[in-house]
């Protein structure tokens, strides 16, 4: 198998297992251990890998951009996208954070709605569906996540009020709940949730179970939470409902 083709099978084995050990990678893809250690290396340099305790190595998803963690599964991200795009009631003001899964609603959204975004890339997708009304939150441009933040942005969401805010995950934990990489991230979706009377979450399964430094909610601030596999940490309470998309 060439290099770039064995790349390839790493990221979607890791993507699919979460993390895998150097022997278990050797078994799957019947080459040497040092071949295996040296396109690790490559992930690793390209800030897309990262190693475990024990050995094992993991997708680095905290030091991806947006764009390289949207190539990785688009079709679960759309199926969840779908899921909670059948649950909206029309004519809704939403905040919509930034993100795959957020875009892929984007695409699939029909008005009559409002949306209010940071997200360039939503707002694309936004742009020619007269029937929703949208508002773009400047401030400062990120642009390896390609989304405004900072303190104009925090302003200007002041503004707003919304029905729902729909965010994306970071990471998730059943008992840390909601964190972000990045502190601005983390402060536009608290503002979000603030200024909004539901607060609904879309998770892929590569975000279960891990933690970045900047807190963002507990999951019982949750109201809705949308996953495409079950999560065995975490199966609802009183004030979270968990929504999982139909089996591939």
């Amino acid at each position: 198998m060439h290099k770039t083709a064995r790349q390839k099978f790493l990221m979607e084995l890791l993507m699919k297992e979460g993390q895998a050990s150097i022997n278990a990678l050797v078994e799957k893809l019947q080459v040497s251990a040092d071949t295996v250690r040296r396109d690790l290396a490559e992930l690793e340099k390209k800030g897309l890998a990262q190693k475990n305790h024990g050995g094992a190595v993991a997708l680095n998803l905290s030091a991806m951009s947006r764009t390289e963690r949207s190539v990785l599964i688009p079709n679960i991200k759309l199926r969840i996208a779908r899921l909670v795009v059948e649950k909206l009631p029309r004519g809704a003001t939403l905040f919509l954070d930034a993100g795959s899964t957020l875009s892929g609603i984007a695409t699939l959204l029909k008005g009559p709605m409002t949306v209010i975004t940071s997200s360039l890339d939503i707002a694309h997708h936004l742009s020619d569906k007269p029937e929703i009304e949208l508002i773009l939150l400047g401030g400062k441009w990120d642009a390896q996540q390609r989304l405004f933040s900072g303190s104009a942005t925090l302003m200007l969401l002041e503004k707003y009020r919304a029905d729902i805010a729909i965010l994306g995950a970071c990471a998730l934990h059943a008992r840390l709940g909601l964190t972000a990489g990045q502190e601005s991230d983390a402060e536009v979706k608290r503002a979000m949730l603030a200024a909004s009377n539901e607060h609904w979450l879309v998770a892929d399964h590569m975000k279960l179970n891990r933690c970045e430094p900047y807190q963002v909610a507990s999951l019982s601030e949750i109201h809705q939470l949308f996953l495409n596999t079950p999560w065995s940490e975490f199966d609802g309470s009183d004030s979270t409902k968990v929504h999982i998309t139909d089996p591939l």
